[in-house]
């Protein structure tokens, strides 16, 4: 059946006249989640500031929450972490919190994390924001500890292969003006948090609501992504969901007029081939990070990113652009 739908996925993308950027990617390294005799870190440091959500300062925000599902689910799974009340029947991770506002503090407080810029449902337009990454620690059933990146426990059915480590791109979730009515009856506008609406706190689809937003770039095909079901833990495992800095394995940066540099000077696309096989020989994550200029229009960096991708190709290296704000 994975198989299957991965093939309609892909001849989907043919007849559209669209090559998938990712199938042209070498396989990524398999991932594995890491064994540890001891925890690697204390799931119950730091400060509870509600049930779930720890914060330590400047190191790391942690939320406790359940495997929701181990495969699947047949629609995908657009939701790697959602509120206690969010999506659970397409959410990898249910977490306890329920204030995605404390949430969205906690990151403020641990990293001074600035807002960025949401991507737009089904567009095609990647986010832009703040790399982070999410690592999973969990006991298995003997009693011991494991952890993976985050991205580790995806599956994409277009390519039939799970993702390697990836940062995820805070955003920081949006204010929106809604019109409700008052106490007397009558329509009022006030902002609105949006992640209290939607409650998605990591997603894997598109989702302009969410505090982290996808990583994936074919992250507009909401029936894409599934569980990694070779290392996802069992329904109703606890696990801890470390939110840290994103180490920055090969910085660029997007120009106004749509070029791409590293340091002083533009790159060309065999210079660009070169940067990106030296980079990802062996990285901690397989993103490129991307400062965007100021002005730079949604088609430059959709641009960018095709051309990102195909450096990938031609330098053998599985790696995708994350793009944030200068």
């Amino acid at each position: 059946m994975r198989r299957l739908l991965a093939c309609c996925l892909l001849t989907a993308s043919l007849i559209a006249g669209e090559a998938d950027p990712l199938a042209a990617l070498p396989a990524p390294p398999r991932p594995l989640p890491a064994s540890h005799a001891s925890a690697p870190w204390d799931p119950a440091a730091g400060t509870l500031l509600a049930p779930g959500v720890r914060l330590v300062p400047g190191e790391r925000v942690v939320l406790e929450g359940a495997i929701q599902v181990d495969k699947g689910p047949v629609d995908g799974l657009e939701v790697l972490a959602c509120l206690r009340e969010g999506k659970t029947h397409e959410s990898l991770i249910r977490l306890i919190a329920t204030d995605g506002a404390l949430i969205k503090a906690a990151g403020l407080a641990a990293f001074g994390l600035a807002d960025g810029r949401p991507a737009e449902e089904s567009r095609g337009v990647p986010a832009r924001g703040t790399p982070v990454r999410l690592t999973l620690l969990w006991r298995d059933e003997d009693g011991g500890w494991r952890s993976a990146d985050a991205a580790t426990l995806v599956r994409d059915r277009g390519t039939d292969r799970p993702f390697p480590p990836l940062p995820w791109v805070w955003t920081g979730s949006r204010m929106v003006l809604v019109a409700e009515n008052g106490p007397d009856g009558k329509p009022v506008r006030r902002e609105r948090f949006m992640l209290d609406s939607t409650r998605s706190v990591a997603v894997c689809y598109d989702e302009p609501d969410a505090l982290l937003a996808s990583p994936f770039p074919c992250a507009d095909e909401d029936q894409r992504f599934e569980a990694n079901s070779a290392i996802a833990p069992p329904p109703r495992t606890v696990v801890h969901l470390a939110i840290t800095r994103a180490e920055t394995v090969l910085e660029l940066r997007l120009a106004a007029d749509g070029g791409l540099a590293a340091g002083a000077g533009p790159l060309d696309d065999a210079a660009l081939t070169a940067a990106l096989a030296a980079a990802f020989a062996k990285p901690a994550h397989h993103a490129i990070t991307v400062r965007t200029a100021a002005g730079v229009g949604d088609d430059l960096v959709v641009a960018a990113r095709k051309r990102l991708l195909g450096a990938a190709a031609a330098a053998k290296v599985w790696a995708v652009p994350l793009f944030t704000v200068e």
